[in-house]
């Protein structure tokens, strides 16, 4: 949640620099007689540097997060489980599949963390997962995020003075989808991990009134 939260405040520089770039976008600085550089665009790649281990530590330690969440549910009277442990996080590093695939491994986590633990018979509606709205908006903004991130890298340039203003529009886009990806995310961990605390209390408190099994001879 600390790496989601130092994220989100990049993001959230990321977008401030951007309307300083649409509103004054012919600063500049020298660094010699030659050329001449955006001052926005160069604040806008050492925020991007800043980014890059803050970006790696928050994917290591959320799939470590999610890794671990997962292998919980085994131990918490799963109902329907589709995915592994392993593949809750094997699907974010394969193309177009991730697209969609750790959405449902999050969907499956939150939803077999369910404090109310029902000790009867399971129906097939029962079985299916469903997501609430808030992780669905995060997702959304997450691939729109990416989307915006990647088209920003593209057109990104600090010693091209005419790409300013228009990099400036999508450093605004970016940042904002971005950080209320990044906050949703911290959400989505915090009411899951909840969940799943609820549940074990629930689940210990059901296997101490269970009656013993019947005796085999």
């Amino acid at each position: 949640m600390a790496g989601l939260g130092l994220t989100a405040m990049c993001e959230i520089a990321t977008a401030l620099i951007g309307v300083f770039q649409i509103a004054m976008p012919d600063s500049t600085l020298s660094p010699d007689d030659v050329s001449e550089v955006s001052t926005w665009l160069m604040i806008q790649s050492l925020i991007a540097l800043l980014q890059i281990p803050i970006f790696i530590a928050t994917v290591v330690f959320f799939l470590m997060w999610l890794y671990r969440a997962h292998s919980n549910l085994e131990h918490l009277r799963p109902v329907n489980l589709q995915f592994t442990p392993g593949w809750a996080v094997g699907w974010w590093f394969i193309p177009f599949a991730n697209l969609v695939k750790p959405f449902q491994v999050v969907r499956e986590v939150w939803w077999e963390s369910d404090p109310k633990v029902d000790d009867g018979p399971t129906f097939l509606s029962a079985s299916l997962h469903s997501a609430p709205t808030f992780m669905g908006v995060w997702w959304a903004f997450w691939i729109v995020s990416n989307v915006l991130s990647n088209i920003s890298g593209r057109m990104f340039d600090p010693n091209d003075i005419s790409t300013v203003v228009l990099s400036g529009y999508v450093f605004v886009a970016t940042g904002i989808a971005s950080a209320i990806a990044a906050g949703l995310a911290i959400y989505v961990v915090k009411d899951t991990t909840a969940r799943q605390e609820l549940r074990a209390v629930a689940v210990s408190q059901l296997d101490r009134f269970e009656p013993p099994p019947p005796p085999t001879f």
